[in-house]
């Protein structure tokens, strides 16, 4: 994974460098912005792990559970160093809850299980295009991400429900592939972006440069 994270990036710089040669760029060197999204490609395989076995679980039991994505924020700070890129660092967080009903007509709930995922990354982002108004680039992030999963019962006393809280928390290693962004509006922004790991798969969001 880090060497090809390595070639990815080494790519990037090469194609950046080469588009940028002719380029106006703007004089507004710092940028922050916050963003959402459906989901990250890792929060889905996850949650999507959790649902097929917990799903499972259900079936053999006959109880059945929904599953409700509650999508993902970000926020993001750059400075750009060289036309052709910038230097930041961005903070997501994401979250999911499966509910479990005691019956089929989804009346009682017995259990609501949580999971959230966090993760703060350094990032480096390379311009292909760096226009005062418009940019077009894409970019790598390493970082820490964090899971805290979290099961809590709705049964009878409120003795029995603290007795059944469950957590769960697991440190690890995170990624991200910007694949493709770009980033319309001279000192207020729109942005719209395609990631692979644990930024969001299609992303959109706002922001501002000074």
């Amino acid at each position: 994974m880090k060497k090809l994270l390595i070639v990815i990036c080494a790519f990037l710089v090469c194609i950046s460098q080469t588009a940028n040669a002719q380029n106006l760029h703007s004089d507004l060197h710092n940028e922050l912005g916050i963003n959402a999204g459906p989901v990250s490609l890792v929060g889905g395989f996850i949650y999507g792990t959790v649902g097929f076995w917990t799903a499972i679980g259900g079936g053999l039991s006959h109880k059945p559970i929904d599953m409700h994505l509650c999508g993902q924020y970000s926020t993001h700070y750059y400075y750009q160093v060289k036309p052709w890129c910038n230097i930041g660092v961005k903070a997501t967080v994401e979250a999911a809850r499966l509910v479990h009903y005691s019956d089929t007509f989804r009346t009682t709930v017995t259990a609501v299980d949580h999971e959230v995922l966090l993760s703060l990354m350094p990032s480096v982002r390379f311009n292909y295009l760096n226009r005062p108004w418009v940019r077009l680039y894409s970019g790598v992030d390493l970082g820490v991400g964090y899971l805290l999963s979290g099961s809590s019962s709705t049964s009878g006393s409120k003795d029995g429900e603290e007795e059944s809280d469950k957590k769960n928390n697991n440190f690890m290693f995170a990624f991200n592939v910007t694949a493709f962004g770009v980033n319309v509006g001279k000192k207020f922004y729109g942005l719209f972006e395609l990631n692979m790991g644990y930024d969001a798969i299609v992303k959109v969001g706002i922001g501002a440069r000074f």
